[in-house]
């Protein structure tokens, strides 16, 4: 088992290179789900007729929901185990294989009740597509505790390769099978769905294939003791901006739209998430005495990242959405929901970094209360900001549901922690979030105001690089 490493050690004060190098390998894979829907969204929603993509974004939701619920938590308990656990790597080895077990079940379970939970939930009837959601979802339950059995290993290359087959193969299936037969929902979800079977079916190989496999009752109560209060704590935190779909779907008979809208805007969280992927084991793997500082140090750099980031796609989003979506989505429209959602990329930082603390102190059970009022709290602003003002509300409602997150979040660390933590002062970094906002979202998308959006991105990303190198030299300093 890898343990704490002694403070002052040489490793700790390379916290934030080992983020940002083995980050940038996570966030391939954790954004290669978003990046393959952005990079299909131009060919589905050409080949396939719009009522047919709206049961597209449905399904997604779904799976995504899906994999999340049936896998029980148990990813989350899977790399701390891995790293802080008695039982270490044989012990995480045999929570995936149990949790793979469940997860088959608990989805059989949801197949077989889908007539009841459909209707009410989504406001559709069972059909094939959300079945095929399901067993998606099953597949992608088996890839994530996989994963996070390679996380704890720190083996980012499998971690990445069982991503992009999951997100690259299943939906270039689903294209190719469209093109070539009937251009349904139908036909292009069997795709995605053989995508993450494959990933699913490769990734427990591969932990099998690393050790002997440690299974015991008391390792998958522990687990399970950790992992399931995150359940409600996860499906939440998708559903902060799943849920924004079906609200856009159920109010305006637009979730396609919103779906283009909120897979450009939150790109900025999805690669704050590839980045957590090894910002976590590096503060599981520091001495508690030492997790404030590496905290400090990371979460700064990050954070700035992150504004950069998401100011450069909240300029630059008139253009992305016109490559991302025909005319017929009026992508004009959608440019201000686009640049609200990307803002939740900075408090998304502040979420995480206190979620760190949480999870090593292992008292995870607030989370199952906190994350869900928050982001239902998101979700109420965004149905009320939606019906007044149209899609603008959705990337509104994602923005104040991880504004809350980070407040909740922090809260429960400071209450759990044994070392309770305060986020550092960023000022200069608030003020670049605040101003890249505003102009992606109240900048005209042509003539004069297009070129000051282009100017803007550019300074940005050249501010933001200087910025990043300069907060490293500090740490190295120290």
């Amino acid at each position: 088992m890898t343990g704490p490493v002694p403070d002052g050690d040489p490793a700790q004060a390379s916290a934030t290179r080992a983020v940002l190098g083995r980050g940038s390998l996570y966030t391939i894979a954790t954004a290669g789900p978003a990046l393959a829907s952005l990079a299909v969204i131009p060919v589905v929603t050409r080949l396939v007729p719009v009522a047919e993509y709206d049961l597209v974004a449905v399904a997604t939701v779904v799976v995504q929901v899906a994999f999340i619920l049936v896998a029980l938590g148990l990813g989350a308990a899977i790399t701390r185990q891995y790293i802080l656990d008695a039982d270490g790597a044989a012990g995480a080895r045999g929570v995936v294989i149990a949790g793979a077990v469940l997860a088959s079940v608990v989805t059989a379970v949801l197949a077989a009740t889908g007539p009841w939970w459909a209707p009410a939930l989504l406001g559709r009837p069972f059909t094939t597509e959300l079945l095929l959601a399901l067993v998606a979802g099953a597949g992608g339950a088996w890839m994530v505790l996989s994963q996070s059995y390679l996380r704890g290993a720190d083996r980012p290359g499998p971690f990445v390769a069982l991503a992009i087959g999951a997100s690259v193969v299943g939906p270039a299936a689903g294209l190719a099978a469209v093109a070539a037969t009937e251009r349904t929902a139908v036909v292009y979800l069997s795709g995605v769905v053989g995508g993450y079977l494959l990933a699913g079916a490769a990734g427990l190989v591969l932990v099998l294939r690393s050790g002997r496999p440690h299974l015991t009752r008391r390792g998958v109560v522990d687990a399970l003791r950790v992992g399931a209060p995150t359940v409600p704590h996860q499906v939440s935190l998708y559903l902060a901006l799943a849920g924004l779909v079906v609200i856009a779907d159920r109010l305006l008979g637009d979730g396609g739209r919103a779906n283009v809208a909120l897979t450009i805007g939150a790109g900025a969280t999805v690669v704050t998430a590839g980045l957590n992927n090894a910002w976590a084991p590096v503060v599981y793997r520091a001495a508690p005495a030492d997790r404030g500082r590496v905290l400090d140090e990371t979460s700064r750099v990050i954070a700035l990242v992150a504004v950069v980031l998401a100011g450069g796609v909240a300029l630059l989003a008139p253009w992305l959405v016109a490559v991302a979506a025909p005319a017929a989505y009026r992508p004009a429209d959608l440019v201000p929901a686009v640049a609200l959602a990307c803002a939740a990329a900075l408090p998304s930082v502040l979420y995480l970094a206190s979620g760190h603390l949480v999870f090593a102190r292992g008292r995870t059970a607030w989370l199952a209360l906190s994350t869900p009022i928050a982001v239902g709290l998101g979700l109420a602003a965004a149905a009320g900001i939606t019906a007044a003002a149209g899609l603008v509300g959705v990337g509104a409602g994602y923005l104040v549901a991880y504004l809350l997150l980070a407040v909740a979040t922090t809260m429960v660390q400071r209450h759990v922690a044994d070392r309770p933590w305060c986020p550092p002062s960023m000022l200069a970094t608030v003020l670049l979030w605040v101003a890249a906002t505003v102009a992606g979202a109240l900048l005209p998308t042509a003539g004069t105001g297009a070129l000051v959006r282009v100017g803007a991105a550019a300074l940005l990303g050249v501010g933001g690089l200087l910025g990043v190198r300069r907060l490293g030299r500090r740490q190295s300093i120290r």
